[in-house]
């Protein structure tokens, strides 16, 4: 995604908002708020503390449908308010359909770095050793043998929804080894 591509909620994202899906976690939550159609992906970047952050997580917002492109003046230049994006902003949906292409695969210290954030936003200070082991890892077959072991921390901690929400944001993206 373009540093310089502008983004603002669509009536989607803004139902999304009240309505709390289960696939909106706190940090995807977080950002679709601070989408306002002026903020260009640059400057969530700088928001989220590093460069190259914001746009993967945008990616999510904008295939779900709570997102699209604005030009300067604000108007909406893509929108894809689909039977898919409902689907996904709902929470019911399963596996890609086939107009849908699937997200790529994250670079491993990217992967290893969100798959800590997200036990951290959804676990908090119980999540705090599981993302240790996370940030342990050295290489994605290291990351894929913990997998069950942080979908179980979920599952306790949590719920199934926050398993099926880490499998969809990314398990499905990170390296194959």
């Amino acid at each position: 995604m373009d540093k310089n591509t502008l983004l603002a909620k669509t009536d989607l994202g803004r139902e999304a908002l009240t309505t709390r899906p289960p696939n909106l976690g706190p940090r995807l939550r977080s950002l679709l708020i601070m989408v306002d159609g002026k903020r260009s992906v640059g400057d969530m970047d700088k928001l989220l503390g590093g460069e190259g952050v914001a746009g993967p997580l945008l990616e999510q917002l904008e295939a779900a449908g709570w997102i699209a492109q604005v030009d300067a003046g604000g108007a909406l230049l893509s929108h894809s308010a689909s039977a898919d994006a409902g689907a996904v902003a709902s929470g019911h949906a399963g596996a890609a359909s086939p107009h849908q292409a699937p997200l790529p695969a994250l670079p491993f210290s990217e992967a290893r770095r969100l798959v800590a954030r997200f036990l951290n936003d959804q676990l908090g200070p119980m999540g705090e050793q599981l993302a240790l082991r996370v940030e342990a890892c050295k290489t994605p077959a290291d990351l894929q043998i913990l997998l069950p072991r942080l979908r179980e921390g979920l599952k306790n901690f949590k719920n199934a929804a926050t398993v099926q929400q880490f499998d969809q944001e990314l398990v499905a993206r990170l390296p194959k080894i």
